[in-house]
């Protein structure tokens, strides 16, 4: 269930609400911070004060490590594979003696998602082979696709060579290609389907039998998070949001999401989302009331005309503090020493904004 949009907001909350950190508009101290982190990332979803913490990047973007996901592949067969390039060494009594490949295909497969790949096991002589235990992942990495292009399973069949071949000068340099094929599996990633059970034909005739499954990597959505799209669901057509829009999660059903999100004007939308389609960029939690409580003297202080001429002073201790309320799973020692690293944090920080200050009012000598 949905909960009914709130009041519209003023113009002045509106703005706040939309303001990117990276922008000319950003001036407080905490945008900058912001702006600054965010341009170490490959996701860069809008910004708005109300979806961070404190005014700060979104603590959770870069949680993932790089990796959206996993591409799970089962390989079960392959028929009627050919080979094209045959060496000297295959033909007549040098084939007959093991020189060089025989008549029958050893082959092996080779699959690739964006720019990760994974070989497989090869079955001797045989040129309609199984698998029995051919199971595996292939990360599926961020950065590897631009917004809303389809996520491709690629393979090309294989053949190794013989030690002969492979010390012997020829114009087949390594493996021996058996023909390459791709599948789009984009409805298996955005969840419209749990598995893809399909044959691959390959460019060399022939083809390969496989299973496709798709498993989200990160830390599972839960209701109060804060939520973006991955690459592959970013397909504007399709959208009835921007594309790089921050959602909140209201409530989950099975493997589907319910969040809102902030329309023109400043109202609220609805919409339903799969997981696999978004990762967390933020989520609040106990201690998040205690750091805020901790850090209201030095926003006071960072707030004044003459606190944001010392924030250049400040930031180091300011930066340090801040570390302390990313994500961790923290003890009870901890938390208290977190409060008091916070408090001595404010205290130094408030020095440097007073003596800036102080320095900002005096006349100059000369």
């Amino acid at each position: 269930m949905v909960d009914a949009p709130p009041p519209p907001p003023d113009a002045a909350s509106i703005s706040s609400l939309s303001r990117d950190p990276s922008s000319s508009d950003a001036k407080t101290f905490h945008q900058q911070m912001a702006a600054d982190e965010e341009q170490e990332l490959h996701d860069r979803p809008l910004w708005t004060a109300e979806c961070s913490f404190r005014g700060s990047q979104y603590r959770y973007l870069g949680h993932q490590s790089g990796v959206v996901g996993y591409v799970k592949v089962k390989l079960l067969s392959a028929k009627n594979l050919s080979r094209q390039d045959y060496s000297l060494l295959s033909l007549g009594v040098g084939g007959r003696l093991g020189l060089g490949s025989g008549p029958e295909i050893s082959p092996y497969m080779c699959f690739s998602v964006g720019s990760r790949s994974h070989s497989t096991s090869a079955v001797r002589g045989s040129c309609n082979p199984s698998w029995k235990k051919e199971s595996f992942s292939v990360p599926l990495r961020k950065g590897d696709f631009e917004d809303g292009a389809p996520v491709i399973l690629g393979v090309e069949g294989k053949e190794t060579q013989t030690i002969v071949e492979s010390v012997m000068p020829s114009t087949i340099k390594g493996d021996k290609s058996l023909g390459v094929g791709a599948v789009d599996v984009t409805n298996v990633v955005l969840g419209d389907a749990d598995l893809v059970d399909t044959w691959i034909s390959l460019s060399h005739g022939g083809s390969v039998h496989v299973l496709v499954g798709y498993e989200p990597h990160g830390i599972e959505p839960a209701k109060g998070d804060v939520v973006a799209l991955e690459a592959f669901a970013r397909n504007e057509g399709n959208l009835v949001l921007g594309k790089d829009d921050p959602l909140k999660v209201l409530d989950s059903a099975g493997n589907y999401l319910h969040c809102s999100y902030r329309m023109g004007g400043g109202r609220l939308g609805a919409v339903k989302v799969h997981r696999n389609s978004v990762f967390v960029i933020e989520r609040l939690n106990f201690l998040d009331g205690i750091w805020s409580l901790a850090m209201k003297p030095s926003d006071a202080v960072l707030s004044t005309k003459y606190g944001n001429k010392a924030a250049k002073l400040a930031r180091p201790y300011v930066s340090y503090a801040g570390e302390l309320a990313k994500p961790a799973y923290y003890s009870g020692r901890l938390v208290v020493a977190t409060v008091k690293t916070s408090v001595n944090a404010t205290i130094q920080g408030a020095q440097a904004a007073a003596g800036a200050a102080v320095g900002a009012k005096s006349p100059t000598k000369l």
